[in-house]
């Protein structure tokens, strides 16, 4: 190494010449970082900027408390039967359900963090397990499980079930299966039963249509699955948070979007409308039989439950 590179060279430069060539390259190097993060940060932020203006300016009919207000229950159900499709009218098992908690302890203790709508959230999955009436070695598929610990409490209790979401890695390991749920990747007639507790309505773009598909195939001879809540509303609309970035949220065709008023913060929410509903999904069942339930009787859990929120109108039900 030559002199004029080596360490003790550049020591004595810095001694010649004092520290401060070396402070103005470090404010160079300093400014341009803030620069070059903070332009990132205007470009992450200007969509939402935009989109902040563009709920502000809304109309009541864009924003997600007008349709919390308004839903009509007895029109929806009669639009479904207008549409075509079976609609059944069942009511909750209140001490049924009270008992299942006990049971079941470890559901209610997973979703305690959820607040007012922990009860709702345990109610979504006692709905399904009453519905799809699980036996032992029935092998049960929880979809777009995300960090749910529904399989395991399942598989404690003799049930084979497996939890499936986009978020583990791919493939099958132990109960986890890292797939998209319109193409699972799993083995024709895998399953007996499924269900999506509060998952559904995120299925952005065609996801949907694909999972109804690829439901079909997965399912075995005797198969049934179940979606609770099944959104519903009197147009149809994807629910959607102004503070998160939507330049890529797809929007469907004929859906207008909606901003949501609450605390969270997702992109992608999709609310049927009965016709909505019927075209785009009970349309694809091809041979399939499902039926709408309207649980009759949610003040009833909400009087057992005080502050809680119950929103579980509807659920569609299907076997093969």
């Amino acid at each position: 190494m030559s002199s004029a590179t080596s360490p003790l060279s550049t020591f004595k430069k810095i001694l010649k010449t004092g520290f401060r060539p070396l402070v103005q390259a470090g404010k160079s190097r300093l400014r341009h970082f803030v620069v070059s993060v903070l332009y990132d940060e205007v470009r992450h932020l200007a969509p939402i900027v935009r989109q902040v203006q563009e709920y502000q300016a809304s109309s009541e009919q864009a924003r997600q408390g007008y349709y919390q207000k308004t839903q009509n229950v007895p029109d929806l159900k009669r639009r479904f039967l207008a549409a075509g499709i079976p609609i059944e009218d069942a009511r909750i098992d209140v001490d049924g359900f009270a008992q299942w908690l006990h049971d079941f302890a470890e559901v209610p203790n997973r979703y305690r963090s959820m607040g007012t709508a922990s009860i709702e959230k345990c109610l979504e999955h006692y709905l399904a397990w009453a519905w799809l009436n699980l036996s032992t070695g029935e092998v049960y598929l929880d979809v777009a499980a995300s960090g749910s610990n529904w399989a395991d409490v399942l598989n404690h209790r003799g049930i084979k079930a497996y939890r499936l979401d986009l978020k583990y890695p791919p493939g099958i390991h132990g109960m986890d299966i890292g797939a998209d749920a319109g193409a699972m990747g799993l083995p024709d007639g895998f399953a007996r039963a499924m269900s999506l507790q509060c998952a559904y309505e995120t299925f952005q773009g065609d996801a949907d249509i694909r999972f109804i598909h690829e439901v079909r195939r997965v399912l075995d001879e005797a198969g049934r699955f179940a979606i609770l809540p099944l959104y519903t509303d009197d147009v149809y609309f994807i629910l959607s948070s102004p503070y998160t970035d939507l330049t890529h949220v797809p929007l469907d065709q004929g859906a207008r979007r909606v901003w949501r008023e609450d605390s969270f913060r997702e992109p992608f929410s999709r609310h049927y409308s009965p016709e909505a509903f019927a075209e785009r999904i009970y349309s694809q069942l091809n041979g399939m039989k499902g039926k709408i339930i309207h649980f009759t009787n949610l003040d009833e859990v909400e009087a057992r439950y005080p502050g809680q929120r119950i929103y579980c109108h509807f659920m569609f039900f299907c076997e093969k």
